[in-house]
């Protein structure tokens, strides 16, 4: 019996040890356990490249949300302020340090505003130009921004553009009684009595008009 036990302990000593670790206690496939400690030091890399990849992710969102916040918060401000100058100070402020903001977009078109309202129509078309040429057309920004365009063609008295905008306008669902109603204007304003009429006309097929507006435009027709 001590004979069968030194052979057993004589056995152990000469077979050769085997790695056994956590791979081993998780009961991966062996296979498995080969490929990782053949590649251990490319899958470390991996790891801690997936790791900085997502620590810069988090860092970039952080920092965009800031950018937005700080952002809104001074156009918020520079819309609330009663004197032109200095609300054009800030915005300008939004536009010089947040660029890349949604609220620099906006900023913008506040800047549009503020020079059709001192009458300086060719600086308020460049502004509008430049910010409906940079939006998508399904943007909810685009067509009020379509709008200001032709409204600021009309009062600098470009007849053409103001006509070709608001009829841009008029293709936008929700914005074509207003559109149409406008083109009457204008061709009514040019004497093109026939060009007003069917402006007025298509005013009135339109659904999204008030009955009390529907009333005004009859009567303008009625009138010519």
């Amino acid at each position: 019996m001590s004979e069968q036990n030194t052979y057993f302990q004589q056995e152990i000593l000469n077979k050769p040890l085997q790695k056994h670790g956590l791979l081993e206690e998780l009961n991966l496939p062996p296979k498995a356990i080969q490929f990782i400690r053949r590649n251990k030091r490319n899958i470390i890399i991996g790891l801690l490249c997936s790791a900085l990849a997502i620590l810069g992710w988090s860092s970039l969102s952080y920092y965009l949300a800031r950018q937005n916040d700080r952002a809104a918060a001074l156009l918020s401000e520079a819309v609330g302020q009663g004197a032109a100058e200095q609300r054009k100070v800030l915005l300008q402020k939004v536009l010089a340090d947040y660029g890349r903001t949604g609220s620099a977009k906006w900023a913008k078109v506040e800047m549009g505003h503020l020079a059709f309202d001192a009458q300086q129509y060719d600086e308020a078309i460049k502004v509008y130009l430049s910010v409906r040429d940079d939006l998508a057309k399904s943007s909810p920004v685009f067509p009020l921004v379509q709008l200001n365009l032709a409204q600021a063609y009309e009062n600098k008295n470009a007849l053409p553009e103001a006509l070709a905008a608001y009829k841009g306008l008029a293709e936008i669902k929700g914005f074509a009684g207003e559109s149409y109603l406008a083109m009457g204007r204008i061709y009514e304003s040019q004497k093109a009595v026939p060009q007003a009429k069917e402006m007025y006309g298509k005013v009135l097929t339109e659904e999204g008009v008030s009955p009390a507006l529907k009333e005004k435009v009859q009567a303008k027709l009625d009138r010519l």
